[in-house]
């Protein structure tokens, strides 16, 4: 089957999320070819290369039409609401089906959705939001590439790695938690654009693994998340709103928001925080660490959510059979 997969560039989870779905189709015996559009992140295109995903950076329509009616593509699959009405005119133009991944709950236009084949969203709570589509929706939540998370023998430190994109509406919640987290004696780094005065900034970082493998606590969202629980580590929500740590009695509830913080949509609160933080117990969170990481084994696999993904593009019309064509 021969994929278009279209995405305008975003710094955080979801080009991640876009290239590691590249590279599983690639490995499920598919071609693929990356549409990617304002690609400003020289070491993401090397990523991109070192990966072996072939790639155009651009969404133009006519430069895609001219490239696409040699390659003749089965489906498309676009990710982004900037790149969507170019996708769906090239569909047009190809005589071939799209499909849409939504990534946020306040994707726009909505409308357009319902002129593709399919459209896939990634949490329960996205799947009761756009309940009301005209057109065949399927859940497929994001996974991640398991085995190079894969935990060594983590020995204990009180070491927490803030991961997170922080936007203003979650400035103050990460503002207190650096503080409490300081006070409490834990060293702390940041893998994003927060910064904190004793918080070790590291700046956007590519390449998370080794600092997951020798965090405990990792912090943030969503991706950060799955790969902070596929790493061995404890893992605690906070955004906008704040779910906490994730334990067993909890995680179902939380990853139906997709690991928001949007379960609870309250703020953090340090006197809560206090009681797992302030005086941690290494059991608890290489406890914590080991659930983390088998849950995530039977949950966030990218190769469980690549053959989903097959799986759609084959009901929106792709062919069957043939995967070399």
């Amino acid at each position: 089957m021969r994929i278009l997969v279209m995405t305008r560039f975003y710094r955080n989870g979801q080009t991640t999320h876009v290239l590691d779905l590249c590279v599983e189709l690639l490995q499920l015996g598919h071609r693929v070819l990356l549409a990617i559009a304002d690609l400003n992140d020289v070491v993401y295109l090397q990523w991109i290369k070192l990966e072996g995903i072939p790639h155009l950076l651009t969404a133009n329509p006519d430069r895609l039409y001219r490239r696409l009616s040699k390659w003749q593509p089965d489906i498309i699959h676009n990710h982004s609401a900037h790149t969507l009405p170019t996708a769906i005119q090239l569909g047009r133009q190809l005589h071939i089906p799209t499909v849409s991944t939504v990534h946020y709950l306040d994707f726009a236009p909505r409308e357009l959705l319902e002129e593709q084949q399919a459209v896939i969203l990634i949490s329960r709570e996205m799947q009761a939001r756009f309940a009301d589509l005209r057109v065949p929706t399927f859940l497929v939540e994001n996974g991640v590439r398991l085995g190079r998370l894969k935990p060594s023998s983590k020995r204990w430190r009180q070491l927490a790695l803030i991961l997170a994109q922080v936007t203003p509406d979650k400035r103050d919640n990460f503002l207190q938690l650096s503080q409490s987290l300081l006070n409490w004696g834990w060293d702390v780094l940041s893998a994003g654009n927060w910064q904190y005065p004793g918080v070790k900034y590291l700046g956007w970082t590519h390449e998370v693994t080794p600092l997951l493998k020798q965090a405990n606590l990792v912090v943030g969202t969503g991706r950060a998340i799955r790969e902070g629980m596929a790493a061995g580590c404890a893992a605690f929500v906070l955004g906008a709103y704040c779910d906490g740590l994730v334990v067993p009695e909890n995680v179902w509830a939380l990853q139906e928001t997709n690991f928001s913080g949007r379960t609870s949509k309250k703020p953090f609160s340090p006197s809560i925080a206090e009681r797992t933080l302030a005086q941690p117990e290494p059991e608890l969170f290489q406890a914590l660490g080991r659930f983390g990481r088998r849950y995530a084994l039977q949950h966030f696999s990218s190769r469980k959510m690549a053959l989903a993904v097959q799986e759609i593009y084959r009901f929106a019309g792709a062919p069957r059979a043939n995967l070399k064509r």
